[in-house]
């Protein structure tokens, strides 16, 4: 486990969302005691911009994504939207797809999408076209009379987040939107996402997410561990920390690390770890002296998940124990 500083991704002279200082705490009920979930969060996000927030269950994603469209209050700290600090100035910019749907299941598609457009003062002929754009763009022109409680999770998915477009948002946030969704219905609705980004250039899409090959789509990756951000920038630099590849010794109790092959090994929970560079001569001396030895190993190029193992300590994935995110509590 690393002890150095976070990396941070610098946009600040371009930034569209700017957050200073955010803390937060859920207060205590019942006997228990407050819970401070976030703890002075820094973040600039350019105009333009993909980002994932990547984390564990209860590492503060959630909390963040609420705090940011003014359902939670700051404790401290600030946050600014293209210039506008006040929450009421903020909304009309932002739309969120959160992991339930923000549909009334008893209106058809078409109903739901109208009264979003009501609900933001567009004008009724420009409505109509926008819906009809909407519908087109999701593939859903011909379900658009079909109540939404008929729907598969996947298409109510595609229409929530036709919805959450429908005002043009200039920021647009997915907190964990692919919860529950199949392979094919998951990769129908990161494509959407993907196409209506690349239809609206400006935008800043802040995607919340513990899946690693949903975060390494974006153009950047925030790595969140108990309200902290542990490491910031593209995915590619990131793994870069870690070097060209990494090898690791399986499933071995001892507490001294490998004397074999002169690396800087690091306790990690599959074993033992450490960066191999991309030199064939040393990484065929790195096999053969493993191999000789009789240990099981792996060589591979790093992930997300060995990067945020290494900064934190914990595994991505570990999800038992851990407090979890409700704005009830």
């Amino acid at each position: 486990m690393t002890t150095t500083q976070p990396q941070r991704a610098t946009e600040t002279a371009t930034a569209g969302l700017v957050i200073r200082g955010l803390s937060f705490s859920y207060p205590g009920r019942r006997r228990r005691a407050a819970r401070q979930v976030l703890h002075e969060i820094d973040l600039d996000i350019a105009p333009g911009r993909t980002v994932a927030i990547l984390g564990p269950n209860g590492s503060g994603k959630s909390t963040l994504i609420k705090l940011i469209c003014s359902i939670l209050p700051p404790d401290a700290g600030s946050i600014s939207v293209f210039g506008a600090s006040r929450p009421a100035d903020i909304r009309p910019m932002v739309s969120v797809v959160f992991q339930s749907d923000g549909l009334d299941p008893h209106l058809t598609v078409y109903e739901n999408l109208r009264d979003q457009a009501c609900l933001y003062g567009i004008p009724r002929r420009e409505a109509q076209s926008r819906i009809t754009k909407q519908l087109e763009e999701a593939g859903l022109t011909d379900r658009r009379r079909d109540l939404v409680k008929t729907l598969s999770r996947g298409l109510a998915r595609r229409v929530d987040l036709a919805r959450a477009m429908l005002h043009r948002p200039k920021l647009l946030l997915l907190d964990e939107p692919t919860v529950g969704l199949d392979p094919m219905a998951r990769e129908a609705f990161l494509q959407m996402v993907e196409s209506e980004q690349q239809a609206e250039g400006g935008r800043i899409v802040l995607l919340s997410t513990h899946l690693i090959d949903e975060a390494d789509r974006c153009d950047r990756v925030v790595l969140m561990h108990q309200g902290r951000i542990v490491a910031d920038g593209p995915p590619t630099t990131l793994r870069e920390e870690l070097g060209d590849r990494r090898v690791t010794v399986l499933n071995t109790d001892t507490q001294s690390a490998p004397s074999l092959c002169d690396l800087a090994w690091e306790r990690t929970a599959g074993g033992w770890s450490a960066p191999l560079d991309h030199d064939s001569d040393r990484v065929a001396a790195v096999v053969s002296q493993l191999a000789n030895s009789g240990l099981a190993f792996t060589i591979a190029p790093p992930t997300l998940a060995d990067v945020f193992e290494h900064h934190t300590g914990a595994q991505l994935d570990l999800d038992t124990d851990v407090i979890q995110e409700q704005a009830s509590e």
